[in-house]
């Protein structure tokens, strides 16, 4: 193997019992014998190696919750203000959010981009818990674009239940990157305001990149240089850009006079499995950037780096609370190839803890070889067409005699022609 753990194999790659028949003899990366610590450990490298600051998000959420309570927010007094992609594997850090200050106010976007305005915001900060003697209020926000560096290091790979082959992670941004090498920045340096109907997130999130690597001094021969402008790049850029948003909407919404309120930005990293059956952890990680709090009137910036990580067993503990009494449709508790609950890989690393997460799907197979067994059964199953499955008795009910509403003419997503079609008009 390689220095980057992606290299070539000559054999068969090692892995615990039943791992074998669906790991790759080309690509290793689960090797159960080394140790736990160091095997953790050469994963948070490859990690470490595009974002140098990376914790593990368990041990990021318990050094957020204990540096914000010492300037007074909590769960009790505190409303969460949520800003991540809307892939569904960025649930993985909400539901840990949700465990400290509770049911969050979301503002998600494609590729984190804000495009909730200052409606949304205020729409969140209004239900906010008010302190009875000061009618103070305190607001947490979160934003953060994400990217997949998988098990082997594979930039934006990701893989996900039920699908065959490699996904990505995240996969507006990367489209976003394709776009800005293929056509430019001067085509997606369009005059703000003006988006695509019937692309409007996507096409606002490609204009503020651009506008940002403009900003910053990149060119066009720069962007259109996949060495010089990769996945790991445009998330950064990104992470700057929805964090100056950020910040632009929350001076134009949040009184600092009636409201203390903290920031907390950076970048979500998933590190799983290159096939998501398989026994190899599904790890994650959080790149802080920006943490703040402004109290009174006050800001002062937090780092972080500064308090100690959590412990493999306060981790573990952490864990357990969750597991036992809650299921944010993730199954509880890790499992192993034959479906029986296991003890999930943590330890302390390189200042941080890491611990396995259990990734946020509630159709996931419940062990390891389900999708094997199911395709031995198929093999000696008789063919059925999808169109003979009997609906059920009751469907017949659910069907309404009239459609809800009768078809018109009126304006369909911003169409520009839309005003021809005003009844009236002639």
């Amino acid at each position: 193997m390689d220095s980057a753990g992606t290299g070539p194999a000559t054999g068969p790659v090692a892995g615990p019992p039943g791992h074998s028949r669906l790991a790759s003899a080309v690509v290793p990366y689960y090797y159960p014998s080394q140790s736990e610590q160091a095997y953790l450990e050469h994963r948070t490298r490859l990690v470490r190696r595009s974002f140098p600051h990376a914790l593990g998000v368990d041990d990021f959420m318990q050094r957020v919750e204990v540096a914000l309570h010492a300037f007074g927010f909590s769960g009790d007094n505190s409303i969460a203000m949520v800003n991540l992609c809307r892939d569904e594997v960025t649930m993985t850090l909400k539901q840990r959010i949700d465990r400290v200050f509770g049911s969050s106010f979301n503002t998600n976007g494609l590729g984190g981009v804000l495009t909730c305005g200052v409606s949304g915001v205020r729409a969140g900060l209004s239900h906010a818990p008010v302190c009875a003697a000061t009618g103070a209020e305190r607001y947490v926000f979160f934003s953060f674009p994400h990217i997949s560096i998988d098990a082997r290091g594979v930039k934006g790979a990701i893989s996900r239940p039920g699908r065959p082959g490699q996904s990505c992670a995240c996969g507006a941004l990367r489209g976003a990157l394709e776009a800005i090498r293929g056509a430019g920045l001067a085509s997606a340096c369009k005059v703000p305001g003006v988006h695509e109907p019937l692309d409007p997130e996507m096409s606002i999130l490609l204009q503020r990149l651009a506008r940002r690597l403009r900003y910053e001094g990149v060119g066009e021969a720069e962007a259109r240089d996949a060495e010089s402008l990769d996945l790991v790049r445009i998330t950064q850029v990104a992470e700057r850009t929805i964090t100056d948003d950020l910040e632009y909407l929350i001076s134009r919404t949040v009184d600092a006079e009636r409201a203390d309120y903290a920031i907390v930005t950076g970048v979500q990293i998933h590190s799983w499995s290159p096939r998501f059956e398989d026994e190899v952890p599904n790890l994650e990680f959080v790149a802080p950037s920006t943490v703040d709090v402004v109290v009174r009137g006050v800001k002062t910036h937090i780092d972080l780096l500064s308090l100690p990580a959590i412990t493999p067993r306060q981790a573990e503990l952490l864990a357990a609370e969750h597991e036992h009494g809650e299921r944010h449709g993730a199954g509880a508790g890790a499992r192993s190839a034959n479906g029986a609950a296991r003890r999930a890989v943590c330890a302390s690393v390189a200042g941080t803890t890491v611990r396995e997460v259990e990734a946020p799907y509630l159709y996931r197979s419940p062990d390891g070889d389900k999708a094997q067994r199911l395709a031995r059964l198929v093999v000696h199953a008789p063919r059925v067409s999808a169109d003979s499955c009997p609906w059920p008795a009751w469907q017949s009910r659910l069907r309404a005699r009239e459609p809800h509403r009768a078809d018109d003419s009126s304006v369909h997503m911003d169409d520009e022609h839309g005003e021809a079609n005003v009844k009236g008009n002639k």
